[in-house]
């Protein structure tokens, strides 16, 4: 029923949805529209920017073949896999074979999908107002490695303390269900156009044994700041039946205000100071560790590398059982946190030489003050070897590339994967063509070169090739990325 309301509020002015929308929330609409894949791929593109070329989905007016719902299908899971979500291990069969299963396994896709689409913008690079949460004894990277959800619930903290509310909140799961918090939140974060608007906390706390009534207007006050797409009345008055699942959508419900509603989180950032930026690399290997399904959610994830246990589980990715027996510490004393991180990394040391994976100049200390080069090439071994199998050798993907684009009919002879006629003569989509049997269609190939790139990347994805590269790292001759995504073709066993 959430995901229902939610996707009407989101697509409701896309004219390819129209056929499809608004879904009843008290039928199957949602299980059967899913089967077509355009809602999928509309969502993912309307929390992802740019995720998914248009041009490359099967629309409306021509679907007529399982086979063309099928691409579609695969477009969305495999674009959503290399925008972070963790739906890597499903198949578009495990989407539309109308089975029980099926219907839970459309639930935790859409879930992830509108999980990761909040989770992604909660970062101190788009919301640096975030630094307002942090405590005296941290410092601002500390504060980067929080968990979206612990840095939510200081949002809601910060404004029940601004109000002067003598309560806390310790767990999104099972404290908001009754409906006190959200009381005395709401009118905190709305803005003076709407507060006017909003039942004041008294008037809500004021039948406090009454749940229904408190639960009634929790929700006017929510629908009055259009974020009541999540809740219903249920799950406040029967909470404790599918905990989890209703904590999911109080989760998304206080993510959804955060990102719509800073309340009286201020932006620290002066009018001259430079604004940040996540680099292209970053957010490639943000993406592929957050689609591993590596926890805490990974926002700023040269950082998050720092203490060692993020790269212990990607080697558990990569090779299961890799770290047993090594020593972690997983509990940071704050006076003696650095010398932890090192032990730690001095761990992962171990792991890479014993791989190996062929790093230079890398060492523990590096790592644990998050040297970005250090943690940016270590996290491209990584994909290499989990796209690749550990079969990623330059030498051998350079002969093989020349040798497509010779079956295809090029005469262009590559000598790195820096060249600019990759970009120039869209190369990478002549290699897809050639491994696709035509998949790639000329006419949405233009003049515009990112454009050009991201509709290859989402020709990949529709065939089932998980490219993390970026368009933009192919418009700039980026070669470590560049090489990725024809390693991708190359080594990966597309899925189906």
């Amino acid at each position: 029923m959430a995901y229902c309301r939610f996707i009407n509020k989101q697509l409701q002015h896309d004219v390819d949805c129209r056929p499809y929308l608004p879904l009843d929330p008290f039928n199957e609409d949602l299980y059967k529209t899913t089967k077509y894949g355009i809602l999928l791929i509309k969502l993912i593109n309307s929390l992802f920017e740019n995720a998914i070329n248009e041009n490359a989905m099967h629309k409306n007016s021509i679907i007529f073949y399982p086979s063309q719902m099928t691409e579609n299908v695969l477009l969305a899971l495999t674009s959503a896999q290399c925008n972070g979500c963790p739906v890597g291990d499903f198949t578009v069969s495990d989407l539309t074979d109308n089975s029980k299963l099926s219907r839970c396994i459309i639930l935790e896709v859409i879930w992830q999908i509108i999980k990761c689409g909040f989770f992604r913008k909660i970062n101190i690079y788009e919301h640096p107002e975030l630094c307002n949460l942090k405590l005296p004894n941290e410092d601002v990277n500390d504060l980067k490695c929080l968990s979206p959800e612990k840095l939510l619930m200081r949002y809601v903290n910060y404004h029940l303390k601004y109000i002067n509310v003598d309560k806390q909140l310790n767990d999104i799961e099972t404290e908001l269900s009754d409906g006190v918090i959200y009381a005395h939140l709401l009118p905190a974060i709305a803005p003076i156009t709407i507060q006017g608007r909003l039942l004041p906390s008294e008037q809500i706390l004021l039948g406090e044994s009454n749940l229904i009534t408190r639960a009634k207007g929790v929700l006017q006050n929510l629908r009055e700041m259009e974020a009541d797409m999540f809740l219903c009345q249920t799950d406040f008055t029967d909470a404790f039946n599918f905990r989890e699942a209703r904590g999911r959508l109080h989760l998304a419900t206080i993510a959804y205000l955060f990102l719509n509603y800073p309340g009286q989180l201020k932006n620290p950032r002066r009018n001259n100071e430079p604004v940040s930026y996540e680099t292209l690399p970053e957010l490639v290997c943000r993406n592929f560790v957050n689609s591993c399904a590596i926890q805490p959610f990974s926002t700023h994830v040269c950082v998050n590398l720092r203490d060692g246990l993020m790269s212990r589980h990607l080697f558990e990715v990569l090779r299961p059982n890799s770290t047993l027996g090594m020593k972690f510490i997983t509990e940071f004393d704050p006076n003696r946190k650095i010398i932890q991180f090192i032990q730690n990394n001095t761990n992962i040391i171990r792991l890479i030489l014993g791989y190996p994976l062929p790093i230079a100049h890398i060492d523990a200390e590096k790592l644990s003050k998050t040297d970005e080069a250090c943690c940016l090439n270590l996290l491209l071994e990584i994909m290499r070897a989990y796209l690749t199998s550990n079969h990623f050798n330059e030498v051998d993907l350079l002969k093989w590339t020349n040798d497509q684009l010779n079956r295809a009919g090029h005469k262009t002879e590559l000598r790195s994967f820096n060249d600019s006629a990759i970009i120039d003569k869209n190369l990478f989509a002549v290699v897809l063509n050639s491994l696709t049997n035509g998949l790639v269609d000329d006419r949405y190939l233009t003049s515009n070169k990112v454009n050009n790139a991201a509709y290859a990347i989402s020709v990949a994805h529709k065939a089932g090739y998980p490219v993390f590269t970026r368009p933009e790292q192919f418009a700039a001759c980026s070669g470590a990325y560049v090489s990725l995504a024809f390693a991708t073709l190359r080594w990966f066993a597309p899925r189906k």
